[in-house]
């Protein structure tokens, strides 16, 4: 981390992704062996378990220890963001109960606009 804030980049845009991505791997992993395996319910068990420990949780200890800044950037973006994407997977996980790879591959290109969008204003 200290050789991309040499760099100038952020600690929140550091945070945002490669943190971000390194921590998410094996949830990752763990949801595509149980998909594979036919263990749906385990597939989304783990991710909706995964985030909402990570929100409530991890955030709540953090607090605990030390109170946590919340910058103007991530109450102008990035929170009216991850609000906008849990409000879109409603009708995803709703409409058939299956998330079909047309609407998965929508998921991964708007994090690629998200991390190209990152990398355009915040680095």
């Amino acid at each position: 981390m200290s050789i991309a804030t040499d760099l100038g980049v952020s600690e929140a845009f550091i945070g945002l992704t490669i943190v971000a991505i390194g921590t998410s791997a094996p949830e990752l992993v763990t949801t595509l062996m149980s998909t594979i395996r036919g263990d749906r319910d385990l597939a989304i068990g783990n991710l909706i378990g995964s985030s909402v420990y990570n929100i409530v949780f991890i955030l709540g200890v953090t607090a605990l220890v030390k109170p946590i800044e919340v910058t103007s950037d991530l109450i102008r973006v990035d929170i009216p963001l991850m609000t906008a994407v849990a409000v879109l997977c409603i009708p995803v996980f709703v409409s058939g109960r299956r998330v079909s790879r047309l609407e998965g591959i929508g998921f991964v290109a708007l994090y690629v606009i998200y991390l190209v969008v990152l990398l355009v204003f915040r680095t």
